[in-house]
């Protein structure tokens, strides 16, 4: 599929919206079991659990049950290297954080919860090493999943750069024009940040699965999943 075939954010209708958000458990199984995990770490399933359910019912703003600590950062940031690109220095960057980073961390989340202002709060969270805007970004969305948009490479192809996968700098005045172009299609469909990033994601990294039947798209994870299923042992295995 090429850029020309990928639905626009103006012109997306909220059924279309709604038929590729449903494919993103099957792109996602399809990713996780091509990947697979070595000994000690989670599939790319597992983390997504993490990033999508656990982290946001954790931290949630309204409802958090705990304050945001190092090691929750870098859960976050193995699932994203895992769901993306992968960066290899990325993780010995974060782990190099002190432990007092946690207060770094909650202050840019009060600082949120009180403004609404995420470009600052994001500012505030780059001042982590090996946090630009986009694991920023990361961090401030699970506190608020319905508003504030991940800045992953798939959104940004979708929403700013019409489907193409041009350069991106992760400058903080790209996530500027990354959010407003999502509050505008959240606006419009109704939709949360959180599902955005979900259908940009399966239109840009998978987008041969988005010609199929919904229903032969999943039946192709599911059937290789059974298969593999005996084999599997990280799902019981602690993360190092």
């Amino acid at each position: 599929m090429t850029s020309s075939d990928i639905p626009q954010p103006g012109d997306i209708t909220k059924e279309q919206f709604a038929s590729y958000l449903s494919r993103y458990p099957a792109v996602v199984e399809t990713i996780s079991q091509s990947k697979g995990a070595k000994d000690g770490q989670k599939t790319l399933s597992e983390l997504d659990q993490y990033r999508y359910v656990d982290a946001v019912e954790t931290f949630g703003l309204g409802k958090q049950k705990r304050e945001m600590n190092l090691d929750d950062v870098k859960m976050l940031v193995e699932w994203k290297l895992r769901h993306g690109k992968f960066r290899p220095t990325l993780m010995s960057l974060v782990s190099s954080n002190p432990p007092s980073s946690s207060q770094t961390i909650q202050f840019a989340i009060r600082f949120y919860a009180n403004s609404k202002d995420a470009g600052s709060a994001i500012r505030m969270l780059s001042e982590l090493k090996g946090i630009g805007p986009a694991t920023a970004s990361l961090l401030l969305s699970v506190h608020d999943a319905d508003n504030v948009l991940f800045f992953s490479d798939e959104a940004y192809y979708w929403l700013c750069c019409g489907g193409k996968k041009e350069s991106i700098k992760y400058t903080p005045k790209e996530y500027l024009a990354l959010q407003t172009e999502a509050d505008a299609l959240m606006k419009r469909l109704g939709v949360s940040a959180m599902d955005v990033e979900k259908v940009a994601y399966v239109l840009m990294k998978q987008p041969d699965m988005t010609k199929k039947p919904i229903a032969d798209a999943a039946a192709e994870v599911k059937a290789p999943a059974k298969a593999a299923t005996p084999a599997t042992s990280s799902s019981s295995k602690k993360r190092k």
